[in-house]
């Protein structure tokens, strides 16, 4: 009775969680459309708004929202439904056989596993953001080198652009259509997404609008280094992936366990737990467990 009681009380926070987050959702829909409408309305207002977003570009912001728009999701209930839905089953099947303790360790393995999944999608389709970009360049070049305008060339050079690049072309050509200037509408779309490669289009593009020049020629010319750069990268990698490998795997695995035992064997870890010893035992543990994990990161990203 005690475990179904646990798995119905699971179901109903899941419930309960999937419709506070229709309700935010809808809320910040709402938000949105009154500053969209207040901005129309008050100057004054849509000036304030402009210049907070052309802030120079910076580290932090929000991560969330930032990891979210790289791997191509939207922040509704239906991404928190999967990401908090297996969690919570997984959390109800381990209070059912093994405890508290269980079912907060298979809470956390699942829930782990979700985020890692969103990570490992937005890191790809950034990677492929700036492979795409340099080609994207060459037409602009081109476009440019007929006679285009930038903003003409801008324009065409989107038609012959595919998913993930056309998605952040798209929500710049939609700043530029409401009035934002080309430069700053690329601005505001590279702090969205935290890439500073379209960050330096940007400003190479600012320049050109504002005092004229051959941009083609430096838009050619971060063409070309942004393929040198991308190659460099890739050998880096390829050279690097032992030990990347070697540091995922040093730092993934001594978490996993220690999952593994707390879900299958729980008997073990609180017998731990309980004696004065074995607390302390886990301490130190995890204490190493986050100084190793982070020296690991630090020398794979060192490499």
């Amino acid at each position: 009775m005690t475990a179904l009681a646990l798995l119905a009380a699971a179901l109903l926070l899941a419930a309960g969680a999937f419709l506070l987050l229709r309700r935010a959702s809808a809320g910040q829909r709402r938000s949105a459309t009154s500053a969209f409408l207040a901005s129309r309305l008050d100057p004054s207002a849509a000036r304030s708004t402009a210049e907070k977003l052309l802030r120079p570009i910076r580290k932090g912001g929000n991560a969330w929202a930032r990891l979210l728009l790289l791997a191509g999701e939207r922040s509704d209930g239906k991404l928190y439904l999967v990401l908090l839905l297996p969690a919570l089953v997984a959390a109800a099947l381990g209070a059912m056989f093994g405890g508290a303790a269980s079912a907060f360790a298979a809470f956390a393995l699942f829930l782990l596993l979700g985020l890692f999944r969103l990570w490992r999608k937005a890191d790809k389709r950034r990677r492929r953001v700036i492979h795409q970009l340099p080609g994207f360049l060459d037409g602009v070049v081109r476009l440019i080198t007929i006679g285009n305008s930038v903003n003409a060339a801008f324009q065409g050079a989107m038609l012959a652009v595919d998913d993930p690049l056309l998605e952040v072309l798209e929500r710049t050509d939609a700043l530029t259509r409401s009035g934002k200037e080309l430069d700053a509408a690329l601005l505001i779309v590279s702090r969205q997404y935290g890439l500073q490669e379209l960050f330096l289009v940007s400003s190479v593009i600012s320049l050109a609008l504002r005092f004229g020049g051959r941009s083609e020629q430096v838009l050619e010319r971060m063409s070309a280094f942004m393929r040198d750069l991308e190659q460099a990268r890739d050998e880096l990698v390829a050279l690097s992936a032992e030990v990347r490998l070697s540091a995922w795997i040093l730092s993934l695995l001594p978490i996993g366990l220690a999952l593994f035992i707390i879900i299958f064997n729980n008997d073990l870890f609180m017998n731990m737990w309980r004696d004065p010893l074995g607390f302390n035992m886990l301490l130190g543990g995890l204490g190493l467990q986050i100084i190793g994990t982070y020296c690991l990161f630090r020398m794979a990203r060192g490499v």
